[in-house]
């Protein structure tokens, strides 16, 4: 029975190393996906990719952004989003629009489990920022997490 016990543990160990090495590979590469995004339009100014249920995964956030809050309040308001449009028939939420008077914040599907938030200064071109966006979602989806 012991040596049973002492199996178990090891694999146990194993398999919670195994998830920590999958789970820094997968956030290593949306960071990547945040970076190219960002280096590519200056007005970009910060980003952070969460689960629907708000976990954050990957993020490049200003400092003073708390990454826990920015992916839970994604999360609830693609999902208030998404529900809207539901009940409105309008079909699927594409991206969800925040203008601010300092600046715009994008949030849209990025693939079926994951939820790209994006944040954009004031003055930027709101086509060119959300073609960037959108191909950051694609990168993202085809990932398949």
């Amino acid at each position: 029975m012991q040596l049973l016990s002492e199996v178990i543990t090891q694999l146990s160990t194993q398999s919670e190393t195994s998830a920590e090495e999958v789970s820094g590979l997968i956030n290593r590469e949306l960071t990547e996906i945040l970076d190219q995004m960002m280096l590519k339009n200056e007005d970009i100014t910060s980003a952070i990719i969460s689960s629907l249920d708000g976990i954050a995964w990957a993020e490049r956030l200003e400092k003073g952004f708390d990454q826990h809050r920015f992916a839970a309040m994604s999360s609830a308001l693609l999902a208030l989003s998404d529900n809207l449009c539901k009940e409105a028939t309008t079909g699927e939420t594409q991206n969800v629009l925040l203008e601010g008077s300092n600046g715009r914040i994008y949030v849209m599907h990025a693939g079926s489990n994951l939820v790209l938030t994006v944040f954009v200064r004031d003055g930027a071109n709101l086509g060119i920022t959300l073609a960037y966006a959108k191909q950051a979602t694609s990168a993202i989806a085809s990932m398949t997490i």
